[in-house]
């Protein structure tokens, strides 16, 4: 017999901002610049609800070099403008499309006292998914922001939606509201943790 599957409003959400930098943009598809600026709303103020609720935003940063990109630029690495950042930010950094592999992300997660992570970033179907399919290797359950993923084209987002389990703004609000779904953390959650901070 199987133990209990936690309901949306009992799940402890930790929420991770995948590859949002403006170097992703350089040559970026006209379906990925035509929706960023609804899919930035959406997941500015899934921040803010976060940050509002006490809970930190985890944003991870690739450091590699995009394939369409001739390096790194100063710009080219910050936050893409719309989702403000704030100094409890977590910040993981990677060089793999999967966000899990050779991190610590899982240990950032699981040191919140969370059990689940809402993704949400850029792009929807290669860092995003590979995120979403690695949190499975780290006995964490994946969730996508509804309106919260950017893809080069729209019709993989709603592809993703139908694959994926989901969180709608509305259920991220209930989510955050509710006593069952608040983390519970050990008096020193970030012991033995190597988590870089801005």
């Amino acid at each position: 017999m199987g133990g209990h599957v936690p309901e949306k409003n009992e799940r402890r959400l930790a929420f991770v901002i995948v590859d949002a930098q403006n170097k992703f943009f350089v040559h970026s598809s006209a379906d990925a610049e035509g929706n960023r600026t609804a899919h930035v709303k959406v997941i500015a103020e899934v921040a803010r609800q976060f940050r509002a609720a006490g809970r930190q935003v985890i944003f991870i940063k690739y450091d590699g070099i995009p394939h369409d990109c001739d390096g790194n630029t100063p710009d080219g690495e910050r936050i893409i403008d719309g989702i403000p950042s704030d100094s409890s930010d977590i910040i993981v950094h990677k060089y793999h499309m999967n966000s899990f592999r050779n991190t610590v992300l899982a240990d950032a997660v699981q040191a919140m006292g969370c059990d689940s992570v809402l993704l949400a970033g850029l792009y929807t179907e290669y860092c995003v998914m590979a995120t979403y399919w690695g949190a499975c290797d780290h006995t964490l359950t994946p969730f996508l922001l509804e309106g919260g993923t950017i893809a080069f084209e729209e019709k993989q987002n709603r592809t993703a939606g139908e694959m994926c389990k989901t969180f709608s703004l509305a259920e991220v609000a209930a989510n955050l509201a509710a006593p069952a779904a608040r983390p519970v953390l050990s008096a020193d959650p970030w012991a033995g943790c190597a988590v870089s901070s801005k």
